[in-house]
């Protein structure tokens, strides 16, 4: 295979597991917001303290806090790696260490993705293609 079909795949794979991310923190979000505020308001309605509801309310806001900053951690870089790889940006070859990093104890499949990035990116072909991609000797 060559250097433009591993960058290939390996932009695929980062744009297909920027999406998983972002579905599954999207689902963590709302599922742990609605679990939060159910069991403050179910606490409430117990003890007939309504205080119980504003803890549930400000777990359900912390938890969304949590999960937000979480999912751009992880799906921010691994997206833009993504793109930039598609493109064959100047600075794809960074952004793609990175994901590579990010994805890489994310079993099986990350861990896969990750240790094919990481062999690519640091291999003398994958250099070789990101110094012609940044002298202009491949273009997009």
């Amino acid at each position: 295979m060559t250097a433009i079909q591993h960058n290939k795949i390996l932009a695929i794979g980062f744009g297909v597991f920027a999406a998983i991310f972002a579905f599954t923190f999207l689902l963590l979000l709302v599922v742990s917001l609605g679990v939060f505020v159910a069991l403050g308001i179910s606490f409430a309605n117990e003890t007939g303290d309504k205080n119980q509801a504003g803890i549930g309310i400000l777990g359900g806001v912390v938890a969304v806090v949590f999960h937000g900053i979480l999912g751009a951690i992880f799906v921010l870089p691994t997206a833009l790696a993504g793109w930039k790889m598609w493109k064959r940006r100047q600075n794809a070859r960074i952004w793609g260490i990175i994901a590579a990093i990010l994805v890489l104890p994310i079993m099986p499949l990350g861990t896969m993705l990750g240790i094919y990035g990481l062999w690519f990116f640091f291999s003398v072909e994958g250099r070789r293609f990101y110094l012609s991609v940044e002298s202009g000797a491949i273009q997009a």
